[in-house]
């Protein structure tokens, strides 16, 4: 679902305030997926030029965060073949924000997260005390899948530590 491109600055006040949120409503079910674990993993921000940022979430969390969104005065995208489907939720772009694709996700007791907006499995993201990686980014916590670093070998390539204009490898694993 590409969107327009927006600068570092966005797309981190973007990550911040999603941050804020889910952490503010004690929602810690959830991490950084796709372009935005790659941002901030190899860069400490998000990737300049990106169209989102990325979410992966439990998708019980499903009506509480789009309660919140709306609270926010932030706007629900219903294009891109979303229509009524609950296993994404995406907000529209604002002057202020950019968009946020949270990927709903089924869990089960080994920490796989299946995005089923995206066909994939995101394997065994919690550590030995069954819990995700809490990572301190800019005073804030978020959270990182556990082996973030293979999962971004098995997303973008052994080679994920050097920009590169490619969304993934090819073809496209579904398990990360």
């Amino acid at each position: 679902m590409a969107g327009t491109k927006h600068n570092q600055t966005i797309l981190n006040n973007t990550l911040m305030f999603i941050i804020k949120l889910l952490n503010d409503n004690n929602i810690n079910n959830w991490f950084i997926g796709y372009g935005t674990l790659l941002g901030i993993i190899r860069d400490n921000s998000c990737i300049d030029k990106d169209d989102d940022v990325d979410i992966i979430i439990d998708k019980s969390n499903y009506a509480l965060i789009k309660e919140l969104l709306i609270k926010n005065n932030i706007i629900i995208e219903y294009g891109y073949g979303i229509n009524k489907k609950t296993n994404i939720l995406k907000t529209k772009e604002t002057n202020e924000y950019c968009s946020v694709d949270f990927y709903m996700a089924s869990i089960d007791e080994k920490g796989n997260f299946n995005d089923t907006w995206e066909k994939v499995i995101w394997s065994e993201c919690y550590n030995e005390t069954k819990q995700l990686i809490t990572h301190i980014w800019n005073e804030n916590i978020l959270y990182l899948p556990f082996n973030y670093e293979n999962k971004l070998i098995n997303r973008y390539g052994e080679t994920w530590r050097i920009p590169q204009n490619i969304k993934s490898v090819t073809p496209r694993k579904k398990i990360l």
